[in-house]
């Protein structure tokens, strides 16, 4: 069977093109090679497909419904090659994606639904978790992770640039004595993130850096839980900009120290390395980073 799909191969292209001739010349080979291997065919099965003359090529009543058949396995075959080099003029497919739950207020979220308005034939298996997962382990074909990331031997880009606020409630800011300058917030209160790292690095005008060590009793592993704890009072954090936007324009939160900008958090997205391009992963990235945020 296996040499037999070579030989079907050359025969529906002879039927399409018209001659041996014709065949080669799309195959890079020899008229003689490609009539040996119909021929080949032929005597293999002891059937008659093509009838030929020195003018022309003319199938026989075999030949006519076995080129039927053929040429739908050759069309399944090349849909199959165009799955695995991404060649189809179609996006479509499925693909499954993770990313911290916070990045659904993020305006990345907004060119993830216009990739899907875009492409109407993909399907997309979106895990919304802070937790970060084996991509291999776990199936899964690109992961959006903010901060920095680990050594792996997973492919990575910079698709979008997190800017944050330090906040916290005007009755937590009112009982506590005015800050003029970063080191003024170290008996405060903050909220932690499990995964950051237990300081704060705050940036001025001017450029310089500032790092404040995070006094806590509240630890969480969801940016979400971090905003509320602090929207209830319970100290400073440092959500990204757009969650924070509506309750600073209502007053139910104040910035802290707005002379100074939290330093940004950097998005990443991360595949396996044996993705090919044409992918519809690779699309998907290259959606994503051609629109930074």
């Amino acid at each position: 069977m296996i040499h037999d799909l070579r030989a079907i191969t050359f025969f529906v292209k002879t039927v399409e093109l018209g001659s041996f001739r014709a065949c080669a010349d799309h195959f890079k080979l020899s008229p003689s090679v490609i009539s040996q291997h119909i021929g080949q065919l032929e005597q293999k099965h002891n059937i008659a497909l093509l009838y030929r003359s020195t003018r022309k090529l003319s199938l026989s009543h075999d030949g006519q419904l076995f080129y039927q058949e053929a040429k739908k396995m050759v069309e399944a075959a090349d849909k199959a090659v165009d799955l695995l080099s991404g060649a189809s003029p179609i996006t479509k497919g499925r693909i499954s994606v993770t990313c911290p739950a916070a990045l659904v207020r993020a305006p990345l979220w907004q060119k993830i639904a216009q990739f899907l308005t875009d492409n109407t034939r993909v399907e997309i298996d979106l895990r919304c978790s802070d937790k970060r997962i084996d991509l291999i382990a776990e199936g899964v074909d690109l992961a959006i992770r903010v901060g920095d990331l680990k050594n792996s031997n997973l492919r990575s880009t910079k698709i979008a640039t997190i800017q944050r606020k330090l906040v916290c409630t005007p009755a937590y800011f009112a009982d506590h004595a005015h800050p003029k300058k970063p080191e003024d917030l170290k008996d405060w209160n903050w909220i932690k993130m499990k995964m950051m790292p237990p300081y704060r690095r705050l940036i001025n005008k001017n450029g310089v850096a500032t790092d404040i060590h995070a006094n806590h009793r509240i630890e969480v592993d969801n940016v979400e839980a971090m905003y509320q704890f602090s929207r209830m009072g319970l100290g400073l954090s440092s959500p990204p900009d757009y969650m924070v936007a509506d309750d600073l324009e209502k007053g139910n939160l104040v910035e802290v120290l707005p002379d100074w900008t939290v330093s940004d958090m950097q998005v990443y997205a991360l595949w396996p390395e044996n993705v090919r391009n044409g992918s519809l992963t690779n699309q998907l990235v290259k959606h994503l980073k051609s629109q930074k945020t």
